[in-house]
């Protein structure tokens, strides 16, 4: 499992492997892909399509980023408009954008948050709804928005004349950035890889990807051994309040490490939707390419349907 609080900067990589085989259009293809099979998804209660069924397009975007927003733990205000509905709103920190701009490893998909515009714009558009965004920012974890119903664009001068507009923020303060969304959104980009371009190219994205962001863990185990990297996957599994599913052991130069379900694959379910045939690559490339990296030895036991494995990394 990858944490779904580390998915942000696998979604950059992403869009730069797929930049490599086709340029910025073929980031866009899936932007769309994502935007058709997940935001704009019925079947799962959590997309915005199924907000703006149960609460109209306007409406229903409103109530979809209050819960997003508020599983990520971002610092917003916000000019909300009852009376000509509209939105003008915006971010004075967001910890997706906050995170890649703070790593010194690796560098951030250099139009990463176009993907927001992208996204929601093509669902929205469905509804009669626009959505402008500014990204002037976002070097600074900063953007804004302004969402209103087609046909009814706010003045320029809304803010200060209207009678009507109330201001509220929403801070990062006492919350926990765990949007458990974000593993549907990660397994979807390895479906969407391995249904493009091949099972091949999967593996190769999940190797390049692991031994890019994970180069400083890598280099720790490499250090301080076995013990290390047991620290490391408990860690993981506590952040995802799912330590009750976890147990290792380590004995001499073995490490064994066994989950009695896949905390993901459940939450998965719970929103009607199945791990694609690819989510497995999240252990076996993932922590085989971490052992091969170390010169450690990697060996899968099992790995069930409900994602209930065993697997063991020995020092040479």
């Amino acid at each position: 499992m990858i944490s779904c609080t580390e998915f942000i900067p696998l979604y950059s990589e992403f869009f730069k492997f797929l930049e490599k085989r086709g340029g910025y259009d073929e980031v866009l293809k899936y932007w769309y892909y994502l935007s058709d099979t997940n935001i704009g998804d019925p079947s799962n209660p959590h997309s915005m399509e199924s907000f703006i069924r149960q609460y109209g397009g306007y409406d229903g975007a409103k109530k979809y980023w209050g819960h997003t927003t508020s599983e990520e733990a971002c610092d917003t205000w916000s000019y909300v408009d009852p009376v000509k509905r509209f939105t003008y709103s915006g971010m004075n920190y967001c910890p997706s954008r906050g995170m890649l701009n703070s790593f010194t490893h690796i560098e951030p998909y250099k139009n990463y948050c176009e993907h927001c515009k992208v996204i929601y714009n093509r669902v929205l558009e469905k509804h009669g709804v626009c959505y402008e965004r500014d990204h002037s920012l976002v070097d600074q974890a900063k953007c804004s928005s302004l969402l209103y119903e087609e046909g009814n664009r706010p003045s320029d001068d809304i803010l200060t004349t209207s009678e009507t507009v109330v201001y509220s923020e929403m801070k990062r303060e006492g919350k926990k950035y765990l949007h458990r969304d974000f593993h549907l959104i990660g397994d979807n980009a390895l479906r969407y890889c391995g249904e493009t371009y091949g099972d091949a190219e999967v593996t190769l994205f999940m190797k390049e990807f692991t031994l890019a962001f994970y180069a400083p863990q890598i280099e720790e185990f490499k250090k301080d051994g076995l013990a290390a990297c047991k620290a490391w996957i408990e860690k993981m599994y506590e952040i995802e309040e799912s330590s009750e599913r976890l147990t290792t052991e380590l004995n001499g130069n073995k490490l064994t490490v066994k989950i009695d379900y896949c905390p993901v694959i459940k939450y998965m379910r719970e929103l009607h939707q199945e791990p694609s045939k690819y989510y497995i690559e999240e252990t076996t490339t993932h922590y085989a390419t971490i052992a091969e990296a170390c010169g450690w030895d990697f060996n899968l036991a099992y790995y069930t349907k409900d994602g209930a494995t065993e697997f063991t990394f020995t020092a040479k």
